[in-house]
């Protein structure tokens, strides 16, 4: 028999896979493809499960670390595929003074050295940066005034940084924050990330009444939720 259960890791939600056998200790361990699940004596009682799984929250955290870090390294090579709002496109270099240039064509990256996987990184980083700043206040603004329980509401404009784990937070003076690789994907899960965020407004936990709103801001919520679960955000590589 087995069950889901939510907690909070490094303020996002995680999903557990309980599951109750025969057996006399529990077990926690976290498959390659990120899957958190709990093994428990089949007279455990539920009550206790989420205390176990705070119990060992760091070393659960450093197993998310260590597959984030085992992931293959980002391509920046000529002919290599670079994405922006869920699309696929191709990276063409050139030599000059840094510019980049997303057409029909594709990416178009002109730096001092193509040759440089960090050089040409840093340069669409740089691109990435002033299209989430472009972007994303004003989306998160647009959905904001479809919000009836906010009002009205002038939210002051958001934080855009570079996130390690998260692709958004709010903080308990209802400021938020959002990753700027955000912009990489499909405008759906942007929207999902967007809405959680508004919902903490509310909310600022993952309880029943936070999933209950966000479901009437985003009825199909759940799917965008697993679809974010195989996302990781962009970073650059190592110099």
């Amino acid at each position: 028999m087995s069950a889901s259960l939510r907690f909070e890791l490094d303020d996002r939600a995680v999903t557990c896979r309980v599951v109750r056998a025969r057996r006399r200790t529990y077990a926690l361990r976290v498959a390659a493809d990120g899957t958190l699940e709990l093994r428990v004596p089949e007279r455990l009682p539920a009550r206790l499960y989420p205390q176990l799984l705070a119990r060992h929250r760091r070393w659960i955290a450093r197993q998310f670390e260590r597959l984030a870090q085992l992931s293959p390294p980002a391509d920046f090579s000529a002919g290599s595929r670079q994405r922006y709002l869920g699309q696929w496109h191709a990276l063409q270099l050139s030599v000059g003074r840094r510019q980049v240039v997303l057409s029909e064509a594709g990416f178009q990256v002109r730096v001092a050295q193509p040759q440089q996987p960090l050089v040409v990184a840093r340069a669409l980083d740089a691109w990435y940066r002033d299209q989430a700043h472009a972007l994303l206040p004003q989306r998160l603004w647009a959905l904001a005034a479809q919000l009836p329980w906010l009002d009205g509401r002038q939210l002051p404009p958001p934080r855009l940084m570079r996130l390690r784990r998260r692709w958004g937070s709010c903080s308990a003076d209802g400021r938020i924050t959002l990753n700027i690789g955000l912009v990489l994907l499909s405008p759906p899960l942007i929207d999902y990330v967007l809405f959680h965020e508004l919902c903490h407004l509310r909310h600022l936990n993952h309880g029943p009444q936070f999933y209950a709103l966000l479901a009437t801001a985003l009825p199909e919520h759940r799917q965008c939720q697993a679809a974010l679960r195989n996302e990781r955000p962009w970073a650059l590589p190592p110099a």
